[in-house]
């Protein structure tokens, strides 16, 4: 009988230390910029879902100012990191053209002439039918004239 009770009473030790483990010892894992540059492109996301939600009234002004505030918190904490890691602005494999090959810079000027015209001032791009620009409403009709 007591050796049962103290079987069950080390078998409960061992389960609880399993258990609280992680919380006791965490494990630092290195981190690597691709993870950081995923965890950028969620929290852009999210904040931009915020932001869909309180232009469409689901969110009251006091909720969206502090769930923003805290999403804005995170997302330059992930910048910082990156920062630390020496990732500097990071662009998208395909879209950088090695200058001393030709391919890759025809490869390079091929995407653009098929992304289409951009916005003289924010970027965005803007199909052909277009009098304004969607993101910033800069009028394109000065720039489709030139």
């Amino acid at each position: 009988m007591i050796m049962t009770a103290t079987l069950s009473f080390l078998l409960l030790l061992v389960v609880a230390y399993l258990i609280a483990r992680p919380y006791l010892v965490p494990e630092s894992a290195p981190v690597a910029i691709g993870d950081l540059e995923d965890d950028r492109a969620r929290l852009t996301a999210r904040l931009n879902d915020l932001d869909m939600e309180y232009s469409t009234g689901k969110l009251a002004d006091e909720d969206y100012e502090t769930e923003r505030a805290a999403r804005l918190a995170e997302l330059d904490r992930t910048e910082q990191a990156l920062d630390e890691l020496g990732a500097e602005e990071h662009v998208a494999q395909e879209d950088v053209a090695d200058d001393d090959d030709p391919l890759e810079r025809l490869i390079a000027q091929r995407r653009r002439a098929l992304a289409g015209p951009s916005c003289p001032a924010c970027g965005d791009p803007y199909d052909p039918d277009d009098h304004y620009c969607r993101s910033c409403g800069t009028d394109l009709s000065e720039v489709r004239s030139s």
